[in-house]
């Protein structure tokens, strides 16, 4: 029972340890370079941006933005992110028309440059599933039980360890 414990205990470990390291290399290592990181949510930007596409952009000056363009936006009441690509600059206004791939129209509303988040430089395909997944209820609920069954396995490889010590 106690190896079984002890092997329990290791895999938990290091199933953690994984997931942990893997979203802080994801999440915080292109912030330390300068870069804002997405996750496409939708497939409004198909086939270019696919849904579960992790997205690097960098802060772009208004003045640099041009037509064809891909920027991330930020939704300054809710936080949410989303590509679009700029069809249009009005410079006097500091406004975008801006339009999903998949439309046959641009949106119906202008975008401030107030909600640009930055420009597109990069993208890797499927590797923004994770942090999507991580977002719903269910993601969360999984992670929450995997620290939870860890907590619970290290208690019990404690006691055990402590009966041990008392018949010894």
């Amino acid at each position: 029972m106690a190896r079984i414990l002890k092997n329990c205990k290791q895999v938990l470990f290091a199933l953690v340890l994984l997931i942990s390291a893997g979203f802080l290399i994801l999440s915080f290592v292109p912030r330390l370079m300068g870069y804002s990181v997405c996750c496409v949510h939708d497939d409004s930007m198909q086939p270019q941006f696919p849904q579960g596409a992790y997205v690097l952009a960098r802060q772009i000056p208004f003045a640099q933005i041009r037509a064809g363009d891909v920027l991330v936006f930020e939704e300054p009441d809710t936080g949410y992110t989303f590509l679009r690509r700029v069809v249009e600059v009005w410079t006097d206004k500091q406004q975008l028309v801006t339009m999903a791939d998949t439309a046959k129209q641009p949106d119906p509303m202008t975008t401030a440059y107030s909600c640009v988040v930055g420009k597109v430089t990069h993208s890797v395909p499927y590797l923004g599933y994770p942090s999507v997944w991580l977002h719903t209820v269910f993601g969360k609920a999984v992670l929450a039980l995997l620290y939870i069954i860890w907590i619970s396995v290290e208690i019990e490889a404690f006691r055990v360890s402590k009966r041990r010590e008392k018949s010894a």
